[in-house]
């Protein structure tokens, strides 16, 4: 009986220790598997990204609208500032205006107009010829931006204007990003491209920002905007 005392003590001796949960096939387990943790990071994932896309969606569209907005914008004003040069342009001189038919690389119109103003004498400057035209300095010419640019010629007259021979840095710059310039005069039903002499019955100038693919009949590209204005001479 000692003996079988002793023995059954022990037993009991060696089966003491912590409580641990035996891993089974069906029994309880205490921790999660690496596919089940990749899994559930992936739903989470898949859940959160179809919860945001209407949030992206919405704010794509509204960066797309306030760009649009403020390329329309900046094209109105450029138009309005050059509305106003044109309109001073003195009546009285033989050549008032010319312009001319240019094209840059790439099929891009890059029109020149020169005109007879008095609008520089608000300016304290002596009357004479305004050039407007695009500049594309590229990569060689990093420093000036590319855009519509505007010179003040004071005393020399519109035929005299050599406008190739113009350089960037001593014009001023009216608006930035333009890629296309084109000016039409006025001559009854037709618009002509080329033109000199006095001054016609308007002007038809539009301005193109940003790529100019698919900006026709004063719809912008994809990525362009072009706006098109209307100068009378009364």
């Amino acid at each position: 009986m000692r003996i079988l005392g002793r023995r059954v003590r022990s037993r009991r001796r060696r089966n003491r220790g912590p409580n641990v949960l035996e891993y089974g096939r069906w029994g309880p387990r205490a921790a999660f598997t690496l596919v089940e943790i990749l899994i559930a990071v992936m739903l989470t994932g898949l859940v959160a990204s179809l919860a945001l896309a209407p949030v992206v969606m919405t704010v794509s569209r509204v960066i797309e609208a306030q760009r649009a907005y403020t390329d329309a914008t900046a094209l109105s004003r450029a138009l309005a500032f050059l509305g106003r040069d044109v309109s001073s342009a003195a009546r009285l001189a033989p050549v008032s205006l010319i312009v001319e038919d240019r094209q840059a690389l790439g099929g891009r119109d890059d029109d020149v107009l020169i005109v007879m103003s008095t609008s520089p004498a608000r300016q304290g400057i002596s009357a004479g010829s305004l050039v407007y035209k695009l500049y594309d300095g590229g990569a060689m010419r990093s420093e000036l931006l590319s855009g519509l640019y505007r010179w003040v010629l004071p005393g020399v007259l519109p035929d005299k204007v050599d406008a190739s021979k113009l350089k960037a840095e001593e014009g001023q710059l009216v608006l930035p990003g333009v890629t296309s310039f084109v000016v039409e005069v006025s001559r009854g039903p037709e618009r002509s491209k080329e033109y000199k002499g006095a001054l016609p019955e308007g002007l038809f100038v539009s301005l193109t920002r940003g790529d100019t693919k698919g900006a026709v009949d004063g719809q912008g590209g994809k990525d362009g905007e072009r706006l098109e204005t209307v100068v009378v001479f009364p």
